[in-house]
C-alpha cells in the first residue's frame, strides 16, 4: 500500500527529488521494454533539466527511443554530442540502426553514407553490420546512383564482408535502371568468375532483365540450362522477366512458348505473371490478346487486381478505344475494387491523346467527388495534353491552380517553345524562379533552348555555367543545345568553346560531335568540320551516316570529287568494317551526282588501301532511271570485282535501259558478262534484246540471237515469236512471218490478238485482203476479239487500194460490234474519203472520230494557243460549218505532232499507236505490240527450216536488205538523242542514214 501511494517519478522530479542513476536507468529500461518511447524522451528531458546528465546506459536508452520513433536526425545529433567517447556494444548497434534508418525509412542513402563516414572517423576501421552496408547498396541502386553503390561495395570488399545475392541483384537492377545493362552483365560475370557469388534464382532473374534490355533474350536459353546444372529452380518471376524480354522484342510466338514451358514445369502462373503478360501485350498494341489473358486468369481462379485492370485500360487508351477503357472502369467498380488515382490518370491521358478535354475535366470532377485528390502527376498529364494541342492558355490556367514541379514548368516551356511564344517563355521562366522550383538537367536543357529561341544568349550561357551551383552536371543534351543554338546564329567561336569544355569532361557522347559537325556544315566550314569528324573517328565512336553524308556533300561543293578522296585517305585509324561503309557511301554519292569517273578513282584508291568496296545494288537502277544507262553499264563491266550481289532482274533491268536508248551492242555485252558471272538469264532478258534489235531494223542480228537460244538451253516463248513475227511483217516478209506463225502454233503456243494484228496489218498493206480476212476469221474462231487495231489495219488496206466502200463496210461492221478504229484508223478513212471528194461522208467520219475515246485522248493532249478554245470544239464547229478541208488540215497537223510525216501516210498501219501505248511499259512484259512498224519495200521472201531457223542463203539476202534501213528506223533514236542534247551522236547517226554521195 505504501508503494501504491508513492507519487510518480515525474511528480517527484517536479518536487525537487533527485534520484540516483541506477533507479533512473532501471525505470527507463522498464519503460523501454514496455515500448513507452515517448515517455522515455519526456522523462529524459525532465531529468536533464534537473541536472541529471545520465551515463552511457541512460544515453543508449534515450537514443534507442529516438530511433524507434524514427527521429533519426535528433538521434544523430544526440549521438554526436553525448556518445562520442562511449565504447560499449550498444554504441555500435546504435550507429548501425541509425544508418539503416536513413537508408530504408527516410529513403536517403546519401545521408546514410555521410553518417557512415562520420562513424568511421569516430570508431576508426570498425564498420556497421554487413546487412547495413547491403541496405546502403540497395538504396543507392534503387535511386540509380551507381557510383555511390560501387563505393560502398568496395568498402565491403576491404573488410571482407560476404558478398550475397541481395547485393548482386540490387546492383544489376541499378545498372539496368540507368540504361547500362551491359555493365550489369559484366558485373555479374566478374562476380561469378571471382567465386565470390553463388547465384540464386533472384540474381538470375535480375540478369535476365539485363539481357532482355540488351536484346539478348535468346541467351536466356543457355542461362536456364546453366541454372538446371547448378540445381537452381526457375520460378514464376523468372519466367515473367523472360517473357517480358520477348514481348519487348515483339516475338509473340516465343511469348506463348515460354508461357507453356512454365506451365509444363509445374510452375503455376500467379497474378504477377498474368499481369506481366497483360501489360506487355497492351503496350504492344495487342490489347485483344491482353483481354484474352485476363479471361484465362479468371478461369484459373485468380482474381485480377487493380494493376491488371489498369494495364488493360492503358492498352485501350493507346489504341484510342476510349469506350472500351471506360467499360474497364465500370467493371472495376462492379467488382468492388477501389479505384485509385493512377487508373483515373490513365483514362485522363487517353482522353488527352484524343483531344477530348471536356471528358478530361469531367474526370477530374469525378475524382474530387470520390475523395481522390489529383496529385501533380495527374495535373501534369492534363497540362501536357493541352500543350500538345496548342491550348497553351488553358494549360497555363491549370498550372496556376497547382503547386508545379519541374515537369510542370518543363512542359509549359516546351509548349511555348514549339509555338515560338517569347512572352510565354519569359513568363514561365519568371514563375518557376518565383516558385523556387529545384531544376533538374532536363528542365535546364529546355530552358536553355527556350532562351536561345528568344535571343537571350547571355542568359542561356549563365544558366549553363550556373548548373554546377545547383548540383547539376551538363549532359550531352545540354552541350548539343548550346552548340546548336550558337551555330544557328553563326556564333561559331562560342560553339567551339562549349565543345572544348565538353571534351575536357568524362561525358562520352557522339551526339555532341554530330551536332557541331552539322552546325559547321550548315555554315560551310568544311575544313573545321573535317577536323571534328576525324577526331570523332579516332575516338572510335559510332558514326552517324547522316552526318557523314552531310559532310561529304559540303566537301563536294567546296573541294570537288578530289576532296572526298582526300577525306577518306585521312581516316586511317578507322575500323575496316566501318571504313568499308564510308567508302561505299562516298562512291554511291559520287555516282548519284553524276561523277562516275570520280567514283571509279575513289574505288581504285580504296582498293589499293585494301578496303572492301561494294557498290550499292540500288545504284544501277537509279542510274537507269536518271537516263544514265551508259554510266550504269560502265560501272558493271569496269568494276567487276566490287559488284554487289546482282540477280537476273538487275542485269536485265540495265540491259533493258541500254536497249531503250539504242545501245544494243552494249546490252548484248552485258548479257554475256552476266552469263560469265554465273547468272542464269531467262527468256525475258533475250526477248528484250531481240525486240530492240527488231526496232532498229537489225533482223539478221535478231535472228542470230534467236538461233542461239538453243545453245543456252532456253526455249523461245510466245513473246519471242510475237516479236519476230511482228518484225517480219513490218519488213513485208509475209511468207516468212506466216511460216514462223505456223511454227508458233506447232510449238503449242496460242498467239494473242497482237500477233494476229501484225499479220493482218502486213497483208492489208500488201494488198492481200483475202489473206487478212482469213486471219480475222481465224482469230474469231480461236475466241479472240478483234480490237481497234484490227479494224484500222483492214481500213488501211482498203484505202490503200482505193476501195472506200470496203473501208466503210468494215468500219460500220465493227462499229455494230462496239469496236471503233484508233486515231490512225480514223485518219486513213477520213483521208481516203476526202481524197475521193466524198465530203459529207468525210464529215460523218470526223464526227465519229470525235465520239471515240482513244482518238480524243490524243487530240485533247494537243495544246492550243487559245486557252478558251479546245481542238474538239474547233473540229465540231468546222464540221457544222461544212469546212471539211480545214477540219482535215487540223487533223493532219495533229497527226504530224505524234507521228513523223514519213510515217503517217496512207500506207501506214495502225501499229504505231501500239508503240506509243507501250513505250513506257516495263521490260518484263515485252510483247509484239511494243514494236514499231515503219513502211518497208518488198523483197524476195525468206524461208525457215523445221526448227524455225532461217536458211543460210536467205539469211545473207536478208543481211543485204538490213543495210537499207529507212528513216523510220532511225527517227525515234535521233529524236531521243537530240532531246537529251547529244547532238554529236545524233549527227553521226544521221550521216549513217544519209551517206555522202561521191
Amino acid at each position: 500500500m505504501l508503494y501504491s501511494k508513492t507519487p510518480p517519478l515525474q511528480t517527484l522530479l517536479k518536487r525537487g527529488f533527485t534520484p540516483t542513476l541506477k533507479p533512473l536507468n532501471q525505470f527507463l529500461t522498464f519503460l523501454f521494454q514496455a515500448r513507452k518511447f515517448k515517455l522515455i524522451i519526456h522523462l529524459f528531458s525532465q531529468a536533464n533539466s534537473n541536472g541529471i546528465t545520465g551515463n552511457s546506459e541512460t544515453h543508449s536508452i534515450f537514443t534507442w527511443a529516438l530511433l524507434n520513433l524514427r527521429k533519426y536526425k535528433e538521434a544523430e545529433q544526440f549521438m554526436k554530442t553525448h556518445m562520442v567517447k562511449s565504447s560499449d556494444f550498444w554504441n555500435t548497434r546504435l550507429w548501425d540502426t541509425l544508418i539503416r534508418g536513413f537508408c530504408t525509412d527516410k529513403k536517403d542513402p546519401e545521408k546514410a553514407l555521410i553518417v557512415l563516414k562520420e562513424y568511421q572517423k569516430i570508431r576508426g576501421i570498425i564498420l556497421p553490420s554487413s546487412f547495413t552496408l547491403c541496405s546502403l547498396i540497395h538504396g543507392f541502386s534503387s535511386k540509380g546512383d551507381m557510383s555511390r553503390a560501387i563505393e560502398v561495395l568496395e568498402l565491403m570488399s576491404e573488410v571482407q564482408y560476404p558478398f550475397d545475392n541481395f547485393v548482386c541483384s540490387s546492383v544489376l537492377a541499378g545498372f539496368c535502371q540507368i540504361g547500362r545493362p551491359e555493365f550489369a552483365v559484366r558485373f555479374f560475370e566478374n562476380a561469378v568468375s571471382s567465386e565470390a557469388l553463388k547465384p540464386n534464382v533472384v540474381t538470375y532473374t535480375a540478369l535476365v532483365g539485363a539481357l532482355c534490355k540488351l536484346g539478348r533474350v535468346n541467351e536466356v536459353h543457355d542461362l536456364v540450362f546453366r541454372m538446371e546444372k547448378e540445381g537452381v529452380e526457375c520460378d514464376a518471376v523468372f519466367f515473367s522477366s523472360w517473357i517480358c524480354g520477348y514481348i519487348s522484342e515483339g516475338l509473340l510466338t516465343e511469348v506463348f512458348q515460354r508461357n507453356r514451358h512454365m506451365v509444363k514445369k509445374g510452375i503455376s502462373p500467379d497474378i504477377v505473371s498474368y499481369t506481366v503478360l497483360v501489360d506487355g501485350f497492351a503496350k504492344l498494341g495487342d490489347v485483344e490478346k491482353a483481354v484474352g489473358f485476363l479471361e484465362k486468369m479468371r478461369n484459373g481462379g485468380l482474381g485480377p487486381n487493380l494493376v491488371t485492370f489498369t494495364a488493360i485500360m492503358l492498352g485501350f487508351c493507346r489504341k484510342g478505344k476510349l469506350d472500351e477503357a471506360f467499360k474497364v472502369l465500370k467493371m472495376v467498380e462492379d467488382l468492388g475494387i477501389e479505384v485509385d488515382e493512377f487508373m483515373y490518370a490513365t483514362l485522363i491521358d487517353g482522353c488527352c491523346m484524343k483531344g477530348d478535354f471536356d471528358c478530361v475535366f469531367d474526370l477530374l470532377d469525378e475524382m474530387e467527388k470520390r475523395g481522390i485528390s489529383p496529385s501533380i502527376v495527374t495535373y501534369n498529364i492534363v497540362i501536357n495534353g493541352l500543350c500538345k494541342f496548342g491550348r497553351m492558355a488553358e494549360a497555363e490556367e491549370v498550372s496556376k491552380g497547382v503547386i508545379g514541379d519541374t515537369i510542370t514548368y518543363s512542359t509549359l516551356l516546351h509548349g511555348y517553345g514549339k509555338e515560338e511564344n517569347i512572352t510565354g517563355i519569359l513568363e514561365t521562366k519568371k514563375r518557376l524562379e518565383e516558385a523556387g522550383v529545384h531544376m533538374d538537367v532536363v528542365m535546364c536543357n529546355i530552358l536553355i533552348k527556350a532562351l536561345f529561341m528568344v535571343g537571350a544568349f547571355e542568359d542561356a550561357y549563365m544558366l549553363y555555367k550556373g548548373m554546377p551551383e545547383k548540383n547539376l552536371s551538363p549532359d550531352s543534351v545540354t552541350c548539343c543545345t548550346m552548340i546548336h543554338g550558337y551555330c544557328k546564329v553563326g556564333r561559331i567561336d562560342e560553339a567551339l568553346e562549349i565543345f572544348n569544355e565538353f571534351r575536357s569532361t568524362t561525358i562520352s557522347a557522339v551526339a555532341v560531335y554530330d551536332c557541331l559537325i552539322r552546325g559547321l556544315c550548315n555554315k560551310g566550314m568544311a575544313d573545321l568540320a573535317i577536323d571534328v569528324f576525324i577526331e570523332l573517328n579516332e575516338k572510335d565512336f559510332p558514326l552517324d551516316l547522316g552526318v557523314y553524308m552531310m559532310l561529304i556533300k559540303l566537301v563536294m561543293e567546296e573541294k570537288g570529287a578530289p576532296g572526298i578522296s582526300n577525306l577518306l585517305l585521312t581516316l586511317d585509324n578507322t575500323k575496316p568494317e566501318v571504313y568499308d561503309i564510308l567508302c561505299n557511301k562516298a562512291i554511291s554519292f559520287l555516282c548519284k551526282r553524276r561523277h562516275p569517273s570520280a567514283a571509279f578513282e575513289v574505288l581504285m584508291v580504296m582498293q589499293a588501301k585494301g578496303a572492301t568496296v561494294t557498290l550499292p545494288r540500288t545504284l544501277f537502277k537509279q542510274l537507269v532511271k536518271d537516263g544514265r544507262v551508259l554510266d550504269a553499264y560502265k560501272l558493271v563491266v569496269e568494276i567487276e570485282d566490287n559488284l554487289p550481289v546482282m540477280d537476273v532482274y538487275d542485269y536485265t533491268y540495265v540491259a533493258h535501259g541500254l536497249c531503250k536508248e539504242g545501245y544494243i551492242s552494249e546490252a548484248l555485252d552485258l548479257l554475256t558478262f552476266a552469263k560469265r558471272k554465273g547468272i542464269a538469264l531467262n527468256i525475258v532478258s533475250y526477248n528484250m534484246v531481240i525486240s530492240a534489235l527488231c526496232r532498229q531494223g537489225c533482223l539478221v542480228e535478231a535472228f542470230r540471237l534467236f538461233d542461239s537460244l538453243e545453245k543456252v538451253d532456253l526455249i523461245p516463248s510466245e513473246v519471242t515469236y510475237a516479236i519476230l513475227v511482228g518484225a517480219l511483217c513490218r519488213e513485208q516478209f509475209l511468207l516468212d512471218a506466216t511460216q514462223l506463225f505456223k511454227r508458233m502454233l506447232f510449238m503449242g503456243y496460242k498467239p494473242d490478238i497482237c500477233v494476229y494484228n501484225s499479220l493482218i496489218d502486213g497483208y492489208s498493206r500488201n494488198g492481200q485482203m483475202d489473206e487478212a480476212l482469213k486471219l480475222v476469221h481465224d482469230l474469231e474462231v480461236k475466241g479472240l476479239i478483234p480490237d481497234e487495231f484490227t479494224v484500222s489495219a483492214l481500213i488501211n488496206g482498203c484505202c490503200h487500194k482505193g476501195d472506200m466502200e470496203g473501208a466503210l463496210e468494215y468500219f460500220f461492221k465493227f462499229k455494230r460490234n462496239g469496236i471503233s478504229p484508233d486515231f490512225l484508223g480514223f485518219m486513213y478513212l477520213i483521208r481516203g474519203l476526202y481524197t475521193k471528194g466524198r465530203m459529207e461522208e468525210t464529215r460523218t467520219a470526223i464526227r465519229e472520230m470525235l465520239q471515240s475515246e482513244s482518238a480524243m485522248e490524243l487530240i485533247n493532249k494537243v495544246d492550243t494557243e487559245e486557252e478558251a478554245e479546245s481542238l474538239e470544239s474547233l473540229l465540231i464547229c468546222l464540221c457544222e460549218q461544212g469546212s471539211i478541208k480545214e477540219a482535215v488540215t487540223v487533223l493532219n497537223e495533229v497527226a504530224s505532232i505524234y507521228f513523223p510525216p514519213r510515217i503517217f501516210s496512207p500506207h501506214l498501219n495502225g501499229s504505231h499507236i501500239l508503240q506509243k501505248r507501250h513505250d513506257n511499259e516495263s521490260f518484263g512484259s515485252v510483247s509484239s505490240d511494243s514494236l514499231t512498224y515503219p513502211e518497208g519495200s518488198d523483197l524476195p521472201l525468206q524461208s525457215f527450216d523445221t526448227k524455225g531457223k532461217m536458211i543460210g542463203k536467205d539469211l545473207n539476202h536478208l543481211e543485204r536488205r538490213s543495210q537499207f534501213r529507212d528513216f523510220n528506223s532511225y527517227y525515234s533514236i535521233v529524236a531521243s538523242l537530240c532531246s537529251r542534247g547529244e547532238v554529236q551522236k545524233a549527227s553521226y547517226l544521221a550521216k549513217e542514214l544519209f551517206p555522202k554521195v561521191d
